[in-house]
């Protein structure tokens, strides 16, 4: 039973078969090749539905699970021997961005993504990195058909990143407004059919059949996005059918978050909408979002707790009087008392808070997280300060210390405990060099 999104408040229980995970199973160990002499990351937590293609193939197969630090959202420091990298795509956008800054393990052999809309521009540069050295497979697929229904293997061929062809035992079927199959190249809704189709919605049998109709006799999931057939025979995925989003790689609809800060008594209107990546909270009415963010945390998930607020007198509404999403403003970080950075190591620090984060000016003791940090921009911003420092600062640190002075202070402990363990002749040569 995996939970997903719902526009009602109400999170949808979707009923995964033993069968379904099998089948997926089977297709993932053969297509991937898994062996073992394979050593796979397990990044998922267990809420998320990805959890089940890194934990049964691999042991299917008989690899090794390397698990991530309690606690931890990067990958481990133990990344020489392994082989094999199941990342959401934002997370691979972001190594990918400092991708000449990261020790990749010299056995890397396959890296699989799934999860948002892969950049051309980051296959280009991974290739550019790798040449043919590593495969790297583009997956699509929703928690109702049991993961994945479609992969593509990216070369680096000029354009959009395709998201392949049908697995194993899937079927695929573009289809109009009217149930009817598009042609080649026109948009249309993405419906899977085959062995990885879930049962169906728990307790919710109004859902299932709306989600879940039979067409020629076959069971099928209409996902509500958007594709199209291309030229070359692959998918091209275009976007959603409704204003459902992609957070980091996980599927959240707007509309569960608003409707539960409706259920506030400090909140009269409510809409959430995705700035660079971060989900943020527009609320008409009395309730600050320090406050807001409490109560939601009580009744949904963290992906789902917005990091950004903003007050408004009203919201934006379009000529019909709709919600107006692109109409919505930009948060702002508002008035805030700024001490100037002290010492190189915090003006270090601060600069790269502020590359990482888009601000121009970042304080002595600002909060990477209260400026709108997330943990995929702080694995951009610890790869920097490792490349900057040459020395290894974890990633739980800036979690601990998140504050400009708090983190300067322990990169100079980390410093001073490095240059405690060299030879007095290492340490004044250092000295002497300046570095």
């Amino acid at each position: 039973m995996i939970y997903t999104s719902g526009s009602t408040g109400t999170p949808k229980g979707v009923v995964v078969s033993h069968r379904n995970l099998a089948a997926r199973v089977a297709w993932m160990r053969e297509a991937y090749g898994l062996g073992p002499g394979d050593r796979m990351v397990q990044f998922a937590s267990l809420s998320f539905d990805t959890h089940a293609e890194e934990i049964y193939p691999a042991l299917a197969a008989g690899a090794r699970l390397e698990l991530l630090p309690e606690g931890g959202v990067t990958l481990p420091d133990h990344l020489d021997q392994v082989t094999v990298l199941d990342l959401p795509t934002a997370y691979w956008h972001a190594l990918v961005d400092d991708i000449d800054e990261i020790a990749w393990p010299p056995t890397l052999r396959l890296v699989i993504l799934g999860g948002e809309q892969v950049h051309e521009a980051a296959v280009a540069r991974w290739r550019r990195r790798f040449g043919d050295r590593t495969r790297l497979v583009n997956t699509y697929g929703p928690t109702e058909a049991t993961i994945i229904a479609t992969a593509a293997e990216l070369d680096g061929s000029p354009g959009r990143p395709p998201i392949g062809v049908p697995i194993a035992d899937t079927s695929v079927l573009l289809l109009d407004a009217a149930g009817q199959e598009v042609p080649p190249g026109a948009p249309g809704e993405l419906c899977v059919g085959g062995a990885g189709v879930a049962t169906g919605y728990l307790a919710r049998p109004g859902l299932t059949t709306e989600r879940f109709p039979v067409l020629r006799g076959e069971r099928i999931y209409r996902t509500g996005d958007l594709a199209r057939w291309r030229s070359d025979g692959r998918l091209e995925f275009l976007g959603r059918l409704d204003d459902q989003v992609k957070v980091r790689g996980f599927r959240i609809e707007p509309g569960e978050i608003e409707a539960w800060l409706l259920t506030h008594p400090g909140v009269g209107q409510a809409a959430v909408a995705v700035r660079r990546e971060t989900l943020v909270g527009y609320v008409v009415g009395t309730a600050g979002g320090e406050e807001l963010a409490g109560y939601l945390a009580g009744a949904l998930p963290a992906h789902m707790v917005p990091t950004l607020w903003v007050n408004l007198t009203t919201l934006p509404l379009t000529g019909n009087g709709k919600l107006d999403r692109a109409a919505l403003p930009a948060p702002e970080a508002g008035p805030r008392t700024r001490t100037a950075p002290r010492g190189d190591a915090e003006e270090l620090v601060a600069e790269i808070f502020g590359e990482v984060l888009g601000i121009e000016e970042v304080g002595a003791f600002d909060d990477f997280f209260a400026l709108g940090g997330h943990s995929l921009l702080a694995t951009r911003a610890v790869a920097r300060l490792r490349a900057a420092v040459e020395v290894d600062v974890p990633i739980r640190t800036l979690f601990a210390r998140s504050t400009v002075a708090d983190l300067a202070a322990a990169v100079e402990e980390l410093l001073v405990a490095e240059l405690a363990e060299l030879s007095d002749e290492e340490a004044a040569r250092l000295m002497e060099t300046g570095s």
